[in-house]
């Protein structure tokens, strides 16, 4: 019998339901212990008992409206929290409909919102510790997919990649090809096209099977379509095109036509750029309006005492859609003609004392919330860089000027992995283009606040190592 995911089972999915069921009633229930007292609360009133019906009764519809997603295999952390949020909306929004229709009920003015923190609460450490569990046993090789690979090894290496992490739960048996597999491909060469179905015959236990098709094998891999189809076996193709785009598209229509698009983009939505335009603009307005104005004052002042020369380095950067602004830093360096073409090293002479300091902790980076509250970066996205690397860059990296399509951040996706600082060579500057460009095709709110969250924590335990 071939492995099944997870979450393709009904007896899933219903244990699913029924236990955050349990973890909705267990949050009501506090809530209104919270607000009228926990004698009042054990004696469950009517009241209490027809809320909780109707809150459980409503998690069964956001269930379907926004379903789980902890389950799968190839899934991160931020997108979980993400639909758990979603599903807590979805869940408060029907029960407030439901019950504002009976008169008697009503709340005290933090019942609700401390039952939906909660729900939101447990739903999110549940779902955390039981992914982080199906991750730990997939990578002992505890329900695996077994996969093979068909066509070009150059074509197939990304998706190799991906499967190769053991946390998502495949075993990738070999690749039928007629090409040489590069040495960094770690994988059993199985044999040509010809010799596909009859290993498949010979391995009942293969569940998934990616191929790029061969424009003169169309019979082969028709022949190979038809078995993975009798045969329950997932049948995943790689255009062949994918040497010159990027490896992630998505289906989109204009009119009656259907296409494919390079890359999905999230920002590309109104309403996402509406949420992460209003957080930009509330974070960095109530810093702006309240800490920034003493802290100016005082690392001013330091400054002016070091070096002579502004408070404040403008340098013109490329931002969103590589149009040109002015970056704004508090001045770490004495002033010098190479501040524009050279990038600053450990032990570079144009530093000064408190200049380095600042460098090393980022504090030289807070006016650039004054550009965010223009609108000219984000408080998250790809770092901005001077006019003479997004040149040089441009002309060496295929896919550097991707980054762009998005306003750039105070940090990024790239420096929360510790990607900053001094690019000595050209795969340092690739390894941050890449997560750059992950970034830009999974964006979410959560995602922001991760990396807002794990930048803290690098400049907190100091592992900022190129920070200077």
């Amino acid at each position: 019998m071939k492995i099944r995911n997870i979450e393709d089972s009904s007896l899933i999915k219903m244990l699913i339901i029924c236990n955050d069921m349990a973890l909705l009633l267990v949050s009501y229930w506090l809530a209104f212990a919270f607000s009228y007292g926990w004698d009042i609360a054990l004696q469950l009133p009517l009241t209490l008992k027809i809320k909780m019906i109707i809150g459980a009764l409503a998690v069964i519809p956001a269930s379907y409206i926004a379903p789980p997603v902890f389950l799968r295999r190839m899934i991160y952390g931020d997108h979980i929290i993400s639909r758990t949020a979603q599903t807590v909306i979805f869940q408060s929004l029907i029960a407030l409909s439901v019950m504002s229709l009976i008169h008697p009920l009503h709340f005290s003015n933090w019942e609700f919102p401390i039952a939906i923190a909660l729900f939101f609460s447990l739903m999110s450490v549940e779902r955390m510790a039981i992914h982080y569990i199906i991750k730990r046993s997939r990578s002992q090789g505890r329900n695996l997919r077994y996969v093979v690979m068909v066509g070009s090894p150059l074509s197939l290496k990304d998706i190799y990649q991906t499967l190769a992490n053991r946390s998502f739960g495949f075993k990738i048996l070999g690749i039928f090809t007629d090409k040489e597999v590069p040495e960094d491909m770690q994988i059993p060469h199985l044999g040509e096209y010809t010799d596909v179905i009859h290993f498949l015959e010979d391995h009942y236990e293969i569940t998934d099977l990616y191929i790029v098709p061969a424009p003169n094998l169309t019979h082969e891999s028709k022949e190979i379509f038809r078995y993975c189809e009798k045969h329950c076996i997932r049948y995943y193709v790689l255009p062949l095109f994918l040497d010159f785009v990027t490896k992630r598209m998505t289906l989109s229509h204009q009119g009656n036509t259907m296409l494919l698009t390079v890359r999905n983009e999230p920002l590309e939505d109104p309403l996402n750029r509406f949420i992460k335009r209003s957080f930009d603009i509330i974070v960095s307005g109530t810093f702006l309006l309240t800490l920034f104005p003493i802290i100016y004052a005082i690392v001013g002042i330091i400054i002016k005492r070091q070096s002579p020369g502004p408070i404040l380095f403008k340098q013109k950067r490329n931002g969103l859609d590589a149009r040109e602004f002015s970056c704004l830093k508090f001045r770490s360096m004495h002033v010098n003609d190479e501040a524009d073409s050279v990038q600053a090293t450990e032990d570079d002479p144009r530093k000064f004392a408190f200049g380095n300091f600042m460098r090393k902790t980022n504090i030289d980076e807070l006016p650039q919330l004054i550009n965010v509250f223009k609108g000219d970066m984000s408080l998250v996205g790809p770092r901005p860089h001077m006019l003479l690397h997004t040149q040089e860059y441009s002309h060496l990296i295929k896919q550097y000027m991707v980054r762009h399509i998005v306003k750039p951040g105070l940090t990024g996706w790239a420096q929360s992995l510790g990607l900053r600082g001094e690019t000595k060579t050209l795969q340092q500057m690739e390894d941050r283009v890449k997560a750059d460009i992950w970034y830009v095709e999974n964006w979410s709110f959560f995602l922001d606040i991760r990396i807002i969250w794990r930048t803290a924590m690098n400049m907190l335990k100091r592992n900022e190592k190129n920070a200077y």
